[in-house]
């Protein structure tokens, strides 16, 4: 059984403490995790211990990161799991991690559909919103609501038209191109079609347009 001789803060981390037993350096773990678990110089430290300390340090390690990488950005529970995955933390340290952001409120898959269909509601269509949301690993029970959030898109759908046609003239080419490209933007099929169907009433070309 080793006894811990020195507890040092460390030079790049003032949040870590270097601990040494026998005078080795044994491990850089939190200083929260050293005081909760009362370690300090001249205590017997068996394998036990240690592992405690280091389960209790990588839980608040983890936690730090994950609030300062939501903190920079809204994330989704799948997009933080994987964040912390990736800082090679444990499935366990993981789970109870998120566990904890969500209980905290840092987390909240609800809140991020609400504020995602707010944010791109004025540039993409349901289709493309939900399928974003998807690839951002949000459960089909929160991206199902994301219709009743949506108001009616007829004038973004519009307004993403005009932006598109500025400088185009409504041949039809273009015209086929732009609903090709507000289709790509999720927007739904008759909205599509009545608004480039306006375009190209304005052009008296409407006839010339095919679907």
């Amino acid at each position: 059984m080793a006894i811990v001789t020195q507890i040092k803060q460390n030079v790049k981390n003032k949040n870590k403490v270097s601990v040494f037993a026998d005078g080795i350096f044994l491990c850089s773990v939190t200083a929260e995790s050293i005081v909760k678990h009362r370690v300090k110089v001249g205590d017997e430290i068996d394998e036990n211990k240690l592992k405690t300390v280091l389960d209790e340090s990588d839980r608040e390690t983890a936690f730090q990161k994950a609030v300062d990488c939501v903190c920079r950005s809204m994330k989704t529970q799948k997009q933080t799991e994987d964040y912390l995955y990736k800082k090679g933390f444990s499935a366990e340290v993981v789970q109870t991690t998120v566990a904890k952001m969500q209980e905290y409120r840092y987390i909240d898959d609800g809140e991020f559909v609400k504020s995602y269909v707010m944010t791109y509601k004025n540039a993409k269509g349901k289709k493309r919103i939900e399928y974003e949301l998807k690839l951002k690993g949000v459960a089909q029970e929160h991206i199902d609501k994301v219709e009743q959030l949506l108001d009616d898109q007829t004038e973004s759908v519009n307004n993403v038209a005009a932006k598109f046609m500025k400088n185009r003239q409504p041949t039809k080419d273009n015209l086929q191109k732009l609903f090709r490209y507000l289709a790509g933007r999720g927007f739904d099929f008759d909205l599509c079609r009545n608004c480039v169907k306006i375009f190209a009433a304005a052009a008296e070309n409407e006839d010339e347009f095919i679907e």
